[in-house]
């Protein structure tokens, strides 16, 4: 298990690092090489097989292949029909170990069906500016499309409804596609749609989560001193309450103990991503899990889209998510307030930290990594439960097909073969990210005693929370999904929501420039009217 560990982690670790990289150029798939850094396979422990010695038979009777769609089986090459049209294909991706990963199945993709395809790579940060510059002008310059999913709807006019495509190059039609995508988490399909169409399909999520020092919880020593200063028992917070009471609590001075035992450095009771960068992503955790969103979605009788209301409940909503979020970094190390989640993670895996209370699900098995390493206590371990309000902010990245390609069938096809069960357990399994298919996750191996911490907890949180009803329904309406101006948006809020928790601006200020951006944002890049209450 810690071999498989120590090599997952480094590939999450390499990926990780990658999104500060350096642009690369364009390269051929044909031509790219494996990486150095990752020599072992990474794969859950099993046992190993047993050999399997064939009968000799007089004549050889070839087994007749039943379709994977009719015999439960899973979309592979193999159910890619003959593409007559062989002009090459282009994407952009990220850098990092993933895509390492994925190019030689994508060379699979070319020799199965004769089309080459070319990647280009770029840190994380440039895709959105790179792509879009292409996508508005309608150059053609990238066949599929590499999406973040708060970008689907802005996209869309540029982008085939991947059903239509289905219909048209499908030899099973749309029942087909359908049937290959229900394995897919409904949460994040539903983030990658566009006013009801499945404009992407996911390669891989962030879905958020909060980690604890699940050996911290569970110590009779912390538990009894809880309880008797705050009044109830120890245990994973599901209120803001009850996350600011643990948060206090935890937070330390160095001589100070913990566990029982003198701490040589101070204690923070959490590690938060405040800085101006994502911290729109944990403000989001928070706000949508009062039920409420920075903008109220108002749709017709027959569920088409009417107007976009900033109502007086999502401002009253915002102002106390700010509130609370800014009390919170009280408890969490000065660095959190110009923090990235390569400094949160490194707080709680390093064990100045014990809660991080918004963290991306694919960090989890890293922070797992670090705090096995650093911290010299042999019962330390992580737990992960749902954010406060169980709506964590959510996404993918995903691929979609560009109109303007001069290729939609192949298109269609390598976008189907990266989202398919091969792709995506390699995704998981050698990539080192998280898949959305919840039959990779349902793997039994992830359970297996060598590998239940820290990936079978982890793909039981993912799949429970994917499979909250009131979280499906809830996504439908959120308005990062379903505005075209969200991406815009997305980017501004960075900046505005870090003033107040800096101190730059009041709570109110802060909300108001908050609300007087996106209503200016979305007049200009969205056609559907919005007003504020």
């Amino acid at each position: 298990m810690r071999k498989f560990l120590a090599i997952f982690i480094a590939i999450v670790l390499a990926l990780t690092l990658s999104f500060a990289g350096c642009a690369q150029e364009a390269e051929p798939v044909e031509e790219e090489a494996p990486a150095e850094e990752e020599p072992v396979e990474a794969e859950p422990a099993e046992e190993p097989a047993e050999e399997v010695t064939e009968e000799p038979v007089e004549e050889e009777v070839p087994a007749e292949e039943e379709p994977a769609e009719e015999d439960g089986g899973k979309f592979g090459l193999e159910d890619i029909p003959e593409i007559e049209n062989d002009a090459p294909l282009n994407l952009i991706v990220e850098t990092g170990s993933v895509f390492d990963k994925i190019i030689p199945y994508i060379q699979e993709f070319t020799a199965q069906t004769g089309v080459n395809v070319n990647v280009e790579r770029v840190a994380s940060p440039v895709v959105y500016s790179k792509e879009n510059v292409e996508l508005v002008a309608g150059t053609g310059v990238y066949d599929l499309a590499y999406v973040e999913t708060s970008w689907t709807t802005e996209w869309s006019p540029y982008l085939y409804d991947l059903r239509e495509l289905a219909e048209q190059y499908d030899p099973g039609g749309v029942e087909a596609f359908n049937k290959d995508i229900e394995n897919h988490s409904p949460v994040i399909l539903s983030c990658g749609q566009a006013y009801g169409n499945q404009m992407v399909l996911p390669f891989y999520t962030y879905h958020m989560g909060m980690f604890i020092r699940q050996d911290v919880y569970d110590d009779a020593t912390e538990q009894e001193a809880f309880l008797d200063e705050y009044g109830y028992d120890l245990a994973a917070p599901t209120t803001y309450e009850e996350l600011r009471d643990q948060a206090e609590f935890f937070t330390r001075d160095a001589g100070d103990t913990l566990k029982g035992e003198a701490l040589d450095d101070d204690l923070y009771g959490v590690a938060m991503q405040a800085g101006a960068y994502q911290i729109n992503d944990e403000f989001s955790c928070y706000l949508w899990g009062k039920d409420s969103d920075y903008v109220t979605v108002k749709r017709d009788g027959e569920g088409n889209i009417e107007e976009y209301v900033i109502t007086e409940e999502n401002k009253a909503a915002m102002e106390e998510t700010m509130e609370q979020y800014t009390e919170l970094t009280n408890y969490g190390s000065p660095g959190c307030l110009t923090a990235n989640f390569d400094f949160v993670v490194a707080e709680q895996g390093e064990g100045r930290a014990i809660i991080q209370t918004t963290m991306f699900s694919n960090c989890f098995a890293w922070t797992a990594g670090l705090l096995d390493e650093n911290v010299d206590d042999p019962e330390a371990k992580l737990g992960i439960y749902p954010t406060i309000g169980d709506k964590p902010y959510t996404g993918a990245w995903s691929f979609g097909v560009v109109k303007e390609t001069d290729n939609p069938e192949a298109a269609y096809w390598l976008v189907r073969y990266l989202s398919s069960y091969e792709c995506q357990e390699a995704v998981m399994k050698e990539g080192g990210q998280l898949t959305t298919r919840m039959d990779v996750l349902s793997d039994p191996e992830w359970k297996n005693e060598e590998n239940m911490y820290p990936f079978g907890i982890l793909v039981d949180y993912l799949l429970q929370n994917w499979q909250n009803e009131d979280f499906i329904d809830f996504i439908d309406d959120v308005w990062y999904f379903n505005s075209s101006a969200a991406g815009k948006v997305y980017e501004m809020q960075m900046n505005v929501l870090a003033k107040p928790v800096h101190g730059e601006m009041s709570v109110e200020e802060g909300i108001a420039e908050l609300v007087k951006q996106t209503i200016e944002l979305t007049s200009k890049f969205d056609d559907v009217p919005i007003s504020e209450e």
